[in-house]
């Protein structure tokens, strides 16, 4: 079943949503800390708003959260970072020597694999309610 554009949309709008929590809570947490300790704050509050806006408003998965959910969310994070940095690693290599601009490069592929990750492997419906949506 291909994701619909709605589907995608709410991904994209969801990820900017988070970055904006991210660096909002940073912005706050450094007022009363050093700056590395608001970054350490910041990241897993941003972290679980991903994952529950991923889970409940992009993907429609209303099963509760179990061990198994967080292990697979944990291993699609660690393969979208690796991911990173290997497209990173080569703009920098063969096409810029701006880490900023290879990190714009490392964005759509990323964002792409992180959503067939999450779609696929992390927030997947079980087989019988999957079902039961495709002949709605």
């Amino acid at each position: 079943m291909l994701a619909s554009f709605q589907q995608v949309a709410r991904f994209c709008f969801a990820g900017v949503l988070v970055l904006g929590v991210d660096f909002t809570l940073i912005w706050l947490f450094k007022q009363m800390m050093p700056q590395l300790l608001a970054v350490s704050l910041a990241y897993p509050i941003a972290v679980a708003v991903h994952f529950y806006l991923n889970k409940r408003w992009v993907f429609g998965n209303q099963a509760p959260t179990s061990a198994g959910q967080i292990i697979r969310y944990a291993a699609a994070v660690c393969i979208c970072w690796a991911a990173t940095v290997l497209v990173v690693g080569s703009a920098l290599r063969w096409l810029t020597g701006n880490v900023f601009l290879a990190k714009l490069i490392a964005i759509p592929p990323t964002t792409g694999l992180s959503f067939v990750l999450m779609r696929r492997f992390v927030f997947r419906l079980p087989a019988d309610q999957s079902a039961s949506e495709e002949t709605e």
